[in-house]
Order: C-alpha cells, then structure tokens, then sequence
C-alpha cells in the first residue's frame, strides 16, 4: 500500500514539473499555423488566382467546414526583394500540434472528393506546378505575451 501510494505521488510529481517546465514566463502558448510561401511564375498571376478560387478556396472552406483547420488566410508580398521571393503566401490555423497527425487522411479525401477522382487531382497539382513554386513550408506557433 505504502508503495502503490508512493509511486503514485512521485508519478503526479512528475507529471506536475513537465507541465511546470512546459510552460513560458513569457507567453501563453496557441494556435499553430502552417504557412506555404509561393512564387508566381511570371504571366501566371490570372491562373493562380483562378485556380485558388476554384479549387483551393472549396477545399479549405469544407475542411474548415469539417474542423481540421480552424481558418485560412491569404498573404501578398507587396515588397519583393530579389526575382525568386515569394509572392504569396497561404496560411492555414490549427487548433494544436496534434490536429497536424490526424488531418493528413482525412484532408486527402476532401481533396478527392472536389475533384472527383485521384487522377484529376494529380492532374491539378501538376498544373498547379507549372503556374507557382513552392519557396518554403513552415510552422509556426501563435502565443500571446503575457
């Protein structure tokens, strides 16, 4: 008895300092966002933004729709630097780090679905390819200074 009760306290000890440690004197901890920095290749532009309306904006409403993100927002880079930076920029929100493990699946059938067909899809993405490319993939998590 007094080791099964020992053993738990030095387990809720444990459990209470990695959540001590988790935590940031600094901010609180949010929302993670997932950001795809592209470049639209020149005499392009008309195309991209057609096919973000037909094809990207319909999927991200209905993974919106469905919870797998929480929002999506559309950047412009109004200051390009060099020939090659980026021009857009699509962010998309999510709840929390574990909601990135289980949208994959699920996000591929939305995917399917609008399209109509795995090949149709490919199709598109390769189109897609033709019209931009991608400059950089990152994650970044939204915190709130304290």
């Amino acid at each position: 008895m007094k080791r099964t009760l020992a053993t738990l306290l030095f387990l809720a000890v444990m459990f209470g300092a990695v959540a001590a440690c988790a935590q940031n004197p600094n901010y609180n901890v949010g929302p993670v966002w997932r950001v795809i920095y592209l470049h639209i290749h020149p005499g392009q532009g008309d195309a991209f933004w057609s096919d973000l309306r037909q094809h990207l904006k319909p999927i991200y409403d209905e993974m919106k729709k469905q919870n797998l993100i929480t929002d999506y927002k559309v950047y412009v880079n109004p200051v390009v630097e060099h020939p090659n930076d980026w021009s857009v920029a699509v962010a998309q929100l999510y709840t929390n780090w574990a909601t990135l493990d289980q949208i994959a699946g699920k996000a591929e059938t939305i995917t399917a679905q609008h399209y109509g067909s795995r090949q149709a899809m490919m199709q598109a993405a390769k189109a897609r390819a033709e019209i931009a490319d991608v400059i950089g993939n990152h994650l970044a998590r939204e915190v709130t200074l304290k």
